[in-house]
């Protein structure tokens, strides 16, 4: 095929793609190099079917931001042309994360006049999968995804590549797939685990071990900022001091007697977050081994539970974030890029950590 002719196919699929209501008003169309690769073809061809598309009134390209699918002048006609409805994926909806980032984000979209459809995926690849899969069969002005198992490769990266290429804005919450360019609201997680570890060593503790998610970024990101609170204070970091899970399995890991064998040389503990923290609590305190007087151990989310039960925590914005959230994906709703949010943590020191005494630990059962 000649250049021309190239050049007029990426122009009809593009009207085409319009026309079939892939591409909205307003909305970010795709990137030359995307284009390049797409249809196999220079960055000359492209450039001239952009400029076709311009000359029509199908786009309009903005120097330094890009090219966008073209809208009319009338702010009532471009408000008719939105769905204004946000999609939002989650990996759980019975967490006590969840609502509060729902009624942050929810809050922010209510005012703006959208509303929200909501699916989750059992923290599965084929549950993000059917989720994303439903969400690309309804007129969605953009969409808000919590990765599901976000530590590992993207598996359904595809289906996030058609989302871009129909121009859909996408923000991923509370972690992030590092190998899409997807800005991300979140707390930040390697601070988050640097003020832990942090705190635990400012009382005295030196044998810590942590409790983790092989599975997730976020327990990741967390090991990182415990391992940098280690080396600032010349602390050995040794393999076996941290304990890696999956939801398959955690209650072997829970189980009593490999859970206080484990324990038993450790004087303080961080758990990747209060749930995981409060099940621990719960096994020791069962089995004669008393927090915080054997045991210091301290959380990350500063959830309600840890509020009734006196954890020390790590506060998670979890409103905060669904907020943000929210106001970025209008944002880009609006054609503006989208930039990454971190969060700040903040520690909430309460009665399950103590200074270090002399003990190391205590004897197993």
């Amino acid at each position: 095929m000649d250049t021309q002719h190239k050049y007029m196919e990426i122009v009809s699929w593009t009207i085409e793609q319009i026309k079939a209501g892939l591409f909205l008003p307003g909305a970010r169309f795709l990137t030359e190099a995307q284009l390049t690769d797409r249809f196999s073809c220079s960055r000359q061809t492209v450039r001239r079917a952009l400029e076709v598309l311009e000359q029509q009134g199908q786009v309009t390209r903005v120097q330094g931001s890009g090219t966008f699918i073209a809208e009319d002048d009338s702010p009532l006609a471009s408000q008719r042309q939105r769905s204004m409805t946000v999609g939002m994926i989650f990996t759980y909806m019975d967490t006590y994360i969840f609502p509060s980032i729902v009624r942050g984000a929810g809050d922010a979209l209510v005012k703006e006049g959208y509303s929200m459809q909501l699916l989750w995926t059992d923290n599965t690849v084929t549950g993000e999968s059917a989720a994303l899969r439903m969400m690309m069969e309804k007129k969605l002005d953009g969409l808000i995804v919590e990765p599901t198992r976000s530590a590992l490769p993207c598996a359904n990266i595809e289906l996030y590549h058609m989302l871009a290429e129909r121009g859909t804005p996408v923000i991923f919450i509370d972690s992030y797939y590092p190998e899409l360019s997807i800005p991300h609201v979140a707390l930040d997680d390697i601070q988050a685990g640097w003020m832990a570890t942090t705190h635990l060593i400012e009382k005295g503790h030196r044998r810590i071990a942590c409790i983790l998610p092989h599975t997730n970024r976020q327990g990741h990101l967390r090991y990182l900022g415990h391992v940098k609170a280690l080396r600032e204070h010349a602390l050995a970091i040794k393999e076996e001091d941290i304990l890696w899970y999956s939801k398959e399995n955690m209650d072997q890991l829970l189980s009593a007697g490999q859970l206080l064998d484990v324990l038993s040389p450790y004087s303080a503990l961080l758990c990747y977050n209060d749930t995981i923290a409060l099940q621990v609590m719960e096994t020791l305190t069962k089995n004669g081994i008393h927090v915080p007087d054997q045991i210091s151990i301290i959380g990350i989310d500063d959830s309600q539970a840890a509020r009734y039960t006196h954890l020390t925590s790590i506060a998670h914005p979890a409103s905060k974030l669904g907020e943000a959230a929210a106001r970025l994906l209008m944002s880009m709703i609006d054609g503006k890029e989208g930039k990454s949010v971190l969060f700040a943590p903040h520690l909430v020191q309460r009665s399950t950590v103590s200074d270090h005494k002399e003990y190391n630990g205590y004897e197993p059962q």
